[in-house]
């Protein structure tokens, strides 16, 4: 009785020394944090993606802005010109005001999903090259484990955002040169 006991205590030792959570406390594991939210304000990559969708939609987003202010020049003609107006002309011009108000608005959510479609595109692009780049980063430093969202604190020790960042930077530059 007395060895079976010492041999449990012998086994429940061993789990406590070399359990997971005996290696995490021990310095063994090697764990890292990245705030995605703050790689992708700051990455090159990410500017350029922001970049590019602007002058992607520039064109367009600048045809809407001139249909409002069509749309607010009817509406003012109407305001101002309403009592001198015939009542067929008046009628006419509010028709005229809700048919354009009407095509304007599909436009815009038109517009809006086209926008966030491509800018989905081009979001999984840039997970690739972060995901990338942040394995390339586990592997050189030797990682255990990188965590991303969904953590509730996280001290500067394992905060691993700027060394990321900075090996997104470098390749930017190294894209850029070769471009």
């Amino acid at each position: 009785m007395k060895h079976l006991i010492l041999s449990t205590l012998f086994v429940f030792n061993l789990v406590l020394v070399f359990s997971p959570a005996s290696f995490a406390q021990t310095g063994l594991y090697k764990i890292g944090f990245v705030n995605t939210g703050t790689v992708l304000k700051e990455a090159p990559q990410a500017r350029k993606v922001e970049e590019k969708l602007k002058s992607e939609f520039e064109a367009r987003e600048k045809i809407l802005r001139a249909k409002q202010r069509e749309l607010l020049a009817i509406e003012n003609q109407i305001k101002t010109e309403g009592e001198r107006l015939s009542q067929s002309a008046q009628r006419k011009l509010e028709r005229e005001l809700r048919l354009k108000l009407s095509q304007l608005k599909f436009e815009q959510q038109e517009f809006r999903e086209d926008q966030n479609l491509r800018r989905n595109e081009e979001i999984r692009n840039l997970q690739t090259v972060i995901a990338a780049v942040l394995k390339r980063l586990g592997d050189e430093e030797k990682f255990d484990l990188i965590l991303t969202e969904g953590v509730s604190y996280v001290s500067d020790v394992i905060d691993i955002t700027p060394k990321l960042i900075d090996m997104l930077k470098q390749l930017s530059e190294q894209e850029s040169a070769t471009n």
